[in-house]
Parts: structure tokens; sequence; C-alpha cells
């Protein structure tokens, strides 16, 4: 009796031992039965499985990863279901990957031509198939190479945006269905663990647990590491804020001054890397921090500076003349991104006097003399003024307001050029001798 009681005990924990694992084996709805390969339905398994022990430990994250990942399999048949395929769950709707295209018609050379494709270059190609699934083709049918892109896409997707439980439930899956096959995409040489170990970051057991490091994270079979990206006043950086990538992966980042501005610096991890407009970190296996600065892009000079006497003849070459008669000028100013320009002219021939200048028709010239009966736009020399040589100063100045808004402060930007002008005798000499 007491024997019998034994073996009825191990029967019922064999019994027990039995209804634990039936949930993971069946979870393959007879619409996943009918519609998907043994392969996909291999894939789909093991992420219902997945769902069950996230959902054992309570954990909603990786309930909805897992079932993103079944859904991506059904997706790659042209359906979708509720977690059982019967759309009776309350996480029923469809996990299609965004911008997936892929067809059902893909054909063997389609196939190796993009793999061969994303073997040589290290990026994915359309449907971001692996070097190992390239080699396996001769065992793969097409529905199930085009589950794998699905996976694969949904994989990339998830990785860029950060969603790692998503990540590692569609590796999960995708994995599954090669083993279905008897192989692995760890052995790829990387294109699809974007690592070149082909084993990237597995620094806890499979499946639970996650750890920091080397300025990453590791979760299950992945690590990840971010970086961190922004922009002063002036510009912006593209992406900004902090993107997260897996081990092995590489990113760009675009940088973009503002109207009236440029680029003065883009350092990476604090060091400078010049005035770059992009910047790209390649294979990554450190976290890392990219920063941009910009300064104004605003300028002013002075170009040509030319002295006349209004056509009267008063102005002898090399710009010399008597006093008591009147000289006129003609400024050219070269601005960007400023405001607020102001061209003024100094001189002394008897006293210390300024004038400010006036822009007409693109120049720069002096005001109308209320001294001058014909309205000429004219300075006249004193008929005191003394024979010698004497300088026309022309000052421009002008408001930077891209470098006023960086420094919280009126910025101005100014520029100089001077002109000579040779006094020799007076208006009522007859000549130039200096004689009178």
């Amino acid at each position: 009796m007491k024997k019998r009681r034994n073996i009825l005990s191990v029967c019922l924990v064999m019994l027990l031992v039995f209804s634990m694992a039936t949930p993971a084996m069946a979870v393959v709805s007879s619409k996943d039965k009918s519609s998907l390969s043994k392969a996909q339905q291999s894939a789909v398994a093991k992420a219902t499985q997945d769902f069950h022990n996230a959902k054992a430990r309570g954990d909603t994250s990786g309930m909805a990863a897992a079932h993103a990942a079944a859904e991506a399999v059904r997706n790659s048949a042209g359906y979708s279901g509720g977690w059982d395929g019967s759309g009776s769950t309350s996480k029923s709707s469809s996990s299609k990957v965004t911008g997936t295209t892929h067809s059902s018609a893909t054909n063997a050379s389609d196939y190796n031509k993009e793999a061969s494709n994303t073997a040589s270059s290290g990026n994915y190609s359309s449907t971001g198939h692996t070097a190992k699934d390239q080699q396996n083709m001769a065992g793969l049918s097409n529905a199930d190479t085009e589950t794998i892109a699905w996976l694969e896409d949904l994989y990339s997707t998830s990785s860029k945006s950060g969603d790692t439980a998503t990540a590692k439930a569609a590796h999960s899956a995708a994995e599954a269905l090669r083993n279905a096959y008897g192989y692995s995409g760890g052995a790829d040489g990387g294109y699809y663990y974007k690592d070149n170990s082909g084993n990237p970051g597995k620094s806890t057991p499979s499946g639970g647990g996650s750890s920091s490091g080397g300025g990453g994270t590791s979760t299950g079979d992945y690590t990840f590491y971010s970086i961190s990206a922004s922009a002063g006043a002036g510009g912006n950086i593209s992406p900004s804020g902090t993107t997260t990538l897996v081990k092995g992966d590489s990113k760009t980042f675009s940088i973009t001054p503002s109207s009236g501005y440029k680029i003065s610096s883009v350092k990476v991890d604090g060091a400078s890397v010049g005035a770059v407009s992009s910047y790209t970190f390649s294979n990554i296996t450190l976290s890392h921090t990219i920063s941009a600065e910009f300064a104004s892009n605003a300028s002013v000079s002075v170009g040509g500076a030319a002295l006349g006497d209004g056509g009267s003849g008063t102005l002898k070459s090399g710009n010399a003349t008597k006093s008591g008669y009147g000289v006129t000028a003609n400024v050219s100013v070269a601005a960007s991104y400023v405001s607020d320009v102001t061209v003024t002219a100094s001189y002394n021939f008897t006293s210390a006097k300024t004038v400010s200048l006036e822009n007409v028709g693109g120049t720069w010239q002096f005001p109308v003399n209320s001294a001058s009966v014909t309205g000429a736009r004219k300075i006249y020399i004193p008929v005191e003024t003394p024979d010698g040589t004497y300088t026309i100063t022309f000052h421009i100045k002008a408001l930077d307001p891209q470098a006023t808004a960086l420094t919280g402060s009126n910025v101005y930007l100014t520029a100089t050029k001077s002109v000579t002008l040779t006094i020799k005798g007076s208006m009522y000499e007859d000549d130039f001798t200096g004689n009178s």
C-alpha cells in the first residue's frame, strides 16, 4: 500500500510539472498551425514561452514585447491575432513593423543578393537578412526567410528607440526559427547582433537580469550604449537627446546652424573634433556625449572709398585741392546678418568734426550740405585750413543680433576705411603755388 502511495505521488508530481509546462506549448492556435510553417510556429511558441515567463515575473513590458515578436511572425504571414491567434486577449492589436514592405514572393535569387550586400557592407539591406541566413538559404523556405526579415526589422526599430525588451523578444523568436533549421544567428559574423563577437554583451544569464559596465547596459544577450547629444543656442543637432544603440552599431549626427550662425565647435566626450557638420560614431563599444556650439556668422566690411568734387573739376590727381572747395565721398559697405548699420566720417581741417553718411542707391554718401546752393552732398574745406595732408576716416558700426542673443548684451561689429586729402592753397588763389 505504501509503495502504491509512493508511485501515486511520483505520478502527481510528474503531472504537475507537465501542467506547468503546458501553457508554453499549447499557445500555437489552429490559426497559427494552418497559416505558419513549423519553423514559424517554433518562433511563436518561443515568444509565447517568453510571454508566460514575463507574466510569472509580473513583467508587463516583457509580456508586451513577447506579444510584439509573435505578432511580427504572424504579420509576415499576412495576418494578426490575439496572443493565441484568436483575438481573444487584451493584447490583440497588430504589431506590424512600421515601414516594412516585405513581399511573400521573395525568391532565393533576390534574397541571396540582399544577404550578400548585407554581408559585404555590414549594413542592413531592405530586408536585413544576415550572412548566416544566406548560407542556410538551401534549407529555408521563402516564408521563413521573410519572417526572419520581419523580426530583424522589429529588432532594429526597437533597438534604435531604446526598447530593449522588444529587441530581445524579436531576437529570441528569430533564433527559435533558426534553431528549427539547426543553426543560430550568433555565428553570422555579427550582422544580426551588430557585434563582431557574434554574441555581444552576454554578461548575465540568457533570459534574465541586467547589468552595466563600460558605460553600457547589458540585458540578457544584449549590450546597449547611449549617446547624449546636445546643442547650444544658434543651431541644432540631430538626433538630439539620448539615443540608445546596440553594441557594435553606428550612428551619424548632423549639426545644423540657424540662420545667421555658424558651427564654432563640435565636442565628442569633451574633446573638440572641429567645426564639423556631421559626426559618425562607428562600432559603438562605449557610451558617448556629443555637443555642438555655435557662433554668430555676422560680418561687416568696407569696400572702396572714393573722393570726388561732384564734377566741378576742383579735385586734382592724388586728391589734391584748395581750401574753400567741397569734396564728395562714395563708400561701399558689405554686411551680413547685422542690423542698425551706421557710417560716419571724421576729419580735422580746422577742428575735429564727425558727420553721419546716408545710404543712397547702395553706397554711403555725405548728406546734402545746407550751405550748398545746388543741394550738393559735400563737405566744404574751410578757407583757413593750412596747407598739408589730411585724413578722412569712415567708421562703420552695426549691431550683431546673433552675438547679442548668445551673450545677453549688445555686441557691435565695426570697420574703418581712410582716405587722404592734400590741401595746397585756397580757392582765392590762381594756382597751387602756395603764395598769397
